[in-house]
């Protein structure tokens, strides 16, 4: 819009704003107010300074049908600016974006992803909006957001989360009062610069209106308006002193025909609006329009931006619309869906629900079509959609009924209204006849997981095994569903005490039918319940068996049910072979992909960085959890998040993130609430790791203790418990009580000797042999602490626990040369900096070398490439990502060459350009291309 000549009352706000442009990376401001109050005017004012300062400054305005639309605000701040240019991202990001942005459509490949997971589009529009902040910075303005869309709000959260390392300042304006409460969760996600525009001085209304008003009119003004200057304003322009909806009216009576209907169809339709769709809805020819609309420009009323128009304000737009009468308004939206009739279903559907009557099946289709084009983006928008359709039904239809509402239940659990989603599908149960099994089965199975979202294991449990108990005995498949189900709680909820009978059953009838895919799964819930019950022996049994059969599964067999691949994955985890349960995740991870089944990815997702972790890749083991997170926050289950957060605390604190390991650990214990189960204990000693990389110990013990359920963590099976309760044997030695870390790691033993085949998983014992060679090295008992960490080595070894096996190589360096053996020693931590070097721990590495220069060992680290040398603040793995961009790669290309994650790569690259203080990928080449000739 145009800025007015006057900018009053203001200058202070303006200066908030224009010093975030003077910040490193990333940040968002909020300017909040009342309707007319100037947000939008403020955001002109900051634009023209950005603009003026080099920032490519974009600017998009949602309106109150564009929530309809997903991402709508967003697209219309950077659509235009893409047309007939390709972005630099791969074609899995270009295939996700072709669905949102309309100008990527002719550079994305023609196969689209079924569903690629509302994360992994956030993922790629960051990436997008990266991009555009090359070379110069980007500033992004958001107006009346409080009408947004679920999607743009989800994206916000995100950006907020995971703030993008290149300048970029997101102002965002909104009505306080109006603010949907998609908005409010996505602005709790982080921290945002608060711009509250208060009613402006009788002062400032005075110098607004200029000095050729009377004191007694200024009164009057100033008092009618109460400082609004929206309302001065019309106030101003009307000559009349009566309120701001009569002036607005008395404005749009002063209007010829033909403009007071153009008016009336704009105000119809979703803005931007265009001259063709004007026309047709109002009923004008083509001229007509145009020579209306430019009358009602020149009347300030609507705003031109060459090709497209929309109102001055919401406010004028609304009185407007509500100035037609309700039978004109009720043809214009029949005009406006039959004039949009090829556009998408979104666009078409505002229109339809407000002229539809009951029994008609074309509208009835189109609000299902266009439900179901939201769900992947706006599951919320899909859901009002799916009850616009409902809602026309005649009474009649009851199947289509059940099928709509069954539709609605899983828009509702994916838009996080998960009780809402709950009380929906089970009216559908108790709506579906007794004589359709096989719906009702996977009715129970839809209920069933929402319960467990909520937490509600036991009323999981009660909903399958009420259902098993009057399934017929004709519908077995139906019936080992419902048994694997239950398999499938025990996971989510960690209570390991799985009935046995049940899945047995489901075993032996899953071979009957010769169906693999559920014998697969069957074993590996047998699997879970074994080690559940302390049976190592038999679990790993069960595991070979549910891995062979698993493998032998071609993909189709397998994609109709990712609970086999990730109660696998998990099992494999807990029986200490990561790399087996890496191979089976990342295959639930591309099948859950490829067919947009979501309500597993969570534990996919946190499984692989756990095994990602043990096996020493650090980077990816925190993008795959980052993506978890955000995967959680998007379900609003605290349940998952519970999960994603005591995942991404354990990885962050292996990488030394002080701040995020300990942020999400006490995400983790809040997202918890009061409850006390496996994954508080979990996250008490994810919290405990957190507290104690930062120095309190104290925090560590406590924490730790009380999550886990007392000072015997209860809470924690057995087996896990030299897993997790190592750290208090850490904080115990850093607290000065050696005598407590010994009672805590005879706890240890004493729990896995209990259990049957508890020493066939080495690493457990590993656990415990790291344990005592600290303890021994604290007493100043090399000899001891030598054979105690020999022993750790050997056993992480044993089992693919890379990290592991190199802190307990640190611990024989130190220990052999506090015993003399100075060249084993400086041989030992040799290998000790390089493993560290490798897996991207460059704080460990550092000490390592640290302490081998004490040793009289000259020592350095590994020869560095010529890119690492010259740019010393770059690992060894950046340097070399560093040099490929250098060198003219693609990500795609380095992926390739590297062999890794499409991810990890855009990861190094975001953080080779925060190092290097660069904001483009040119300038990224161009500084490793001048360091290498300056050497």
């Amino acid at each position: 819009m145009e800025a007015m000549a006057h900018f009053v009352g203001r200058a202070d706000e303006l200066a908030v704003l224009t010093a975030l442009l003077a910040r490193p990376g990333s940040c968002v401001a909020e300017i909040v107010g009342e309707p007319g109050i100037g947000k939008t005017r403020l955001l002109a004012e900051f634009r023209a300074v950005a603009s003026a300062k080099g920032h490519r400054v974009l600017a998009g305005q949602a309106g109150e049908l564009s929530g309809t639309v997903p991402f709508s605000v967003l697209v219309d701040a950077i659509d235009d600016v893409l047309v007939g240019c390709r972005p630099p991202l791969d074609d899995h990001s270009l295939a996700l974006l072709a669905d949102v942005l309309p100008s990527i459509e002719d550079f994305a490949p023609a196969e689209r992803p079924a569903s690629g997971g509302r994360y992994r589009v956030h993922a790629a529009l960051s990436d997008l909006l990266e991009w555009l902040a090359a070379p110069g910075g980007l500033v992004l303005t958001l107006d009346d957001v409080h009408w947004a869309d679920e999607a743009t709000s989800e994206l916000l959260g995100r950006l907020l989360r995971r703030p993008p390392k290149v300048p970029m300042v997101i102002v965002l304006a909104y009505r306080p009062r109006q603010q949907p409460s998609h908005l409010t969760a996505a602005l709790t996600a982080g921290h945002s610069e608060i711009v509250e525009l208060a009613p402006l001085s009788r002062d400032q209304i005075a110098e607004l209106v200029g000095p050729d008003v009377s004191q007694h009119r200024l009164n009057r003004l100033y008092d009618l308006s109460g400082g609004n200057p929206l309302y001065l304003d019309a106030l101003s322009k009307v000559g009349t002193l009566a309120s701001f909806d009569a002036v607005l009216h008395a404005e749009l009576a002063m209007l010829a025909e033909p403009e007071r209907l153009a008016a009336h169809a704009a105000a119809a339709l979703d803005e931007p609006f265009e001259l063709d769709t004007v026309a047709r809805v109002a009923e004008l020819s083509k001229h007509e329009a145009r020579s209306a609309l430019d009358g009602l420009v020149a009347r300030d009323l609507i705003r031109s931006d060459g090709r497209k128009w929309r109102y001055r304000h919401p406010l004028v737009r609304r009185a407007a619309y509500r100035s037609a009468s309700r039978g004109w308004l009720h043809g214009a939206h029949a005009r406006a869906a039959r004039t949009l009739v090829n556009a998408p279903f979104v666009q078409q559907a505002p229109h339809v629900m407000r002229v539809a009557q009951v029994g008609d099946q074309v509208a009835i289709d189109l609000l299902t079509n266009a439900a179901r084009e939201a769900l992947a983006h706006g599951p919320a928008m899909a859901a009002q959609w799916l009850r616009a359709a409902i809602d026309l039904l005649p009474e009649t239809a009851a199947d289509q009924r059940l099928g709509l509402l069954a539709e609605l239940g899983h828009a509702l659990s994916l838009s996080g209204s998960v009780h809402e989603s709950r009380d929906v599908l089970q009216a559908v149960l108790h709506q579906l006849p007794a004589d359709e099994p096989a719906q009702r089965a996977a009715a129970v199975v839809s209920c069933a997981r929402v319960e467990q979202l909520l937490g509600h294991h036991h009323e999981a449990r009660g909903l399958l095994l009420a259902e098993l108990r009057r399934l017929p005995k004709t519908h077995p498949a139906e019936k080992v569903r419902l048994e694997l189900e239950l398999g499938s709680v025990g996971l989510i909820s960690c209570d390991f005490q799985i009935e046995i009978g049940w899945i047995d059953d489901a075993l032996a009838t899953a071979r009957e039918l010769g169906d693999r895919t559920m014998e697969a799964e069957a074993c590996s819930v047998h699997a879970l319940a074994a080690y559940g019950s302390s049976d190592a022996a038999t679990a790993l049994e069960w595991q070979k068996k549910g891995a062979m059969l698993l493998d032998q599964l071609s993909d189709d067999d397998l994609a109709a049910n990712l609970n086999g691949p990730v109660t696998l994955g998990w099992a494999e985890l807990y029986l200490a072979k990561p790399r087996v349960a890496l191979r089976h995740i990342d295959r639930g991870l591309a099948l859950s992909a490829r067919t947009g089944q979501s309500h597993q990815l969570v534990y996919l997702l946190t499984g692989k960085a756990m095994a990602l972790l043990l096996l020493g890749d650090l980077v990816e083991a925190g993008v795959s959890v980052a993506e978890a997170v955000e995967v959680a926050e998007l379900s609003a289950s605290d349940k998952l998040r519970v999960a994603a957060y005591t995942v991404q605390a354990m990885v962050e604190t292996s990488r030394r993130n002080h701040d995020l390991a300990l942020r999400a650990g006490r995400r983790a214990a809040r997202a918890g609430g009061d409850t006390l189960d496996w994954w508080s204990a979990v996250a008490g000693c994810a919290l405990g790791a957190a507290w104690l990389i930062n120095g309190d110990a104290d925090a560590c013990v406590a924490d730790l203790v009380r999550l886990a359920g007392g000072p015997e963590l209860p809470l924690l099976d057995p087996l896990h418990r030299p897993v997790f309760a190592r750290g208090l044997v850490a904080a115990e030695l850093t607290r000065g009580r050696p005598d407590e870390a010994r009672r805590w790691i005879e706890w240890m033993e004493q729990s896995v000797a209990g259990c049957r085949g508890g020493d066939l998983l080495a690493n457990r014992s590993g656990h415990i042999a790291y344990c005592h060679a600290t303890v021994r090295m604290a007493e100043r008992d090399p000899h001891a602490a030598i054979e105690y960490a020999a022993k750790a080595v050997s056993a992480f070894q044993a089992t693919d626990h890379l990290v592991p096996e190199v802190e307990s190589r640190e611990i024989l360096g130190t220990a052999l040369a506090a015993s003399g053996d100075v060249p084993a020693a400086i041989k030992e931590l040799t290998e000790v900096a390089s493993s560290y070097d490798r897996y991207g721990m460059a704080w460990r590495r550092d000490g390592v070398y640290r302490r081998l220069r004490t040793l009289g060992h000259n020592a350095v680290a590994p020869r560095r490439s010529a890119t690492q040398t010259t740019l010393p603040q770059l690992t060894a793995r950046e340097a070399e990502v560093a040099q490929l961009v250098a060198d003219g790669l693609t990500n795609r290309e380095i992926m390739h060459r590297l062999r890794l994650s499409r991810r990890t790569v855009e990861t190094h690259i975001s953080n080779i350009r925060g190092k290097l203080a660069v904001e483009s990928r040119a300038a990224l080449a161009a500084t490793v291309i001048r360091a290498g000739q300056a050497s």
